[in-house]
């Protein structure tokens, strides 16, 4: 197998990455010389740890880990940067709380991209799949292709995601000059964009997995620690840029 970049964006949070981490290497990620990560770490996080502790986490996991640790925190201009280093033909895309609920064999989602060029990228779901060919999924309709073992959207106006996700680098080089610092990412790849609004369109979306599947990903396993903390999402997750003090 080639080597894969991971992406990661994260803040300042060692045990909840730990956990990610355990997770992804053990039912993904069990080549360890086969990746590189490359994580960007903003500034907030758990009191009296710093940007090395994660480093130290990532270590543990990685031969390979290429950071940014930086001043202000910014949700987009994380994703952006991480981006930018990626070297492979392939990058696997992962938030810093996500974890993984059964074993599946990387070379799998590989293969399905590889098989179909018109396919940005191929999600890891993170609820039940209902027993149908033809589901609604990320209240989108989706259509089963048995020979790939993956589900197609039928529409692509808002079926990115960055929630576990393996996207094809070319998809990555020619959003990254249409991105801008200022707004949600994963918000930016929608029909009513109109700057990307040709870009996205071109490209098709796809979801792992076969009708009946259980949940594949979970990603709440950080929402303990933000109930916890001082830190919390705004109010209109869908615009979420950074963290904010918790009033």
């Amino acid at each position: 197998m080639k080597f894969v970049d991971i992406t990661m964006t994260a803040v300042i949070r060692p045990k909840i990455i730990r956990q990610t981490l355990t997770s992804f290497t053990n039912n993904l990620f069990t080549e360890k010389d086969k990746y590189r990560l490359i994580i960007n770490i903003d500034p907030v996080g758990d009191k009296g740890k710093t940007y090395q502790d994660v480093l130290d986490v990532c270590h543990d996991f990685f031969n390979t880990v290429i950071y940014n640790a930086t001043d202000t925190p910014s949700f987009p201009k994380a994703v952006i940067w991480t981006w930018k280093q990626t070297l492979s033909e392939y990058i696997f895309h992962l938030e810093d709380d996500w974890v993984i609920k059964r074993s599946i064999p990387i070379k799998s989602l590989l293969k399905i991209l590889h098989k179909n060029p018109h396919l940005a990228c191929l999600r890891l779901y993170k609820h039940d799949i209902p027993n149908k060919v033809k589901p609604r999924l990320f209240n989108s309709p989706y259509i089963f292709r048995e020979k790939g073992n993956h589900f197609e959207a039928v529409d692509s106006k808002k079926q990115f995601g960055l929630n576990p996700v393996l996207i094809r680098k070319s998809f990555i080089d020619e959003a990254l000059p249409l991105m801008v610092d200022t707004k949600n990412p994963e918000k930016q790849f929608r029909f009513g964009n109109e700057k990307m609004r040709d870009f996205v369109m071109r490209w098709k979306y796809a979801i792992y997995g076969k009708p009946g599947d259980k949940t594949l990903v979970w990603g709440k396993n950080g929402l303990h620690w933000r109930k916890n903390s001082k830190y919390a999402k705004p109010r209109d997750g869908n615009q979420f840029l950074n963290w904010v003090n918790r009033k």
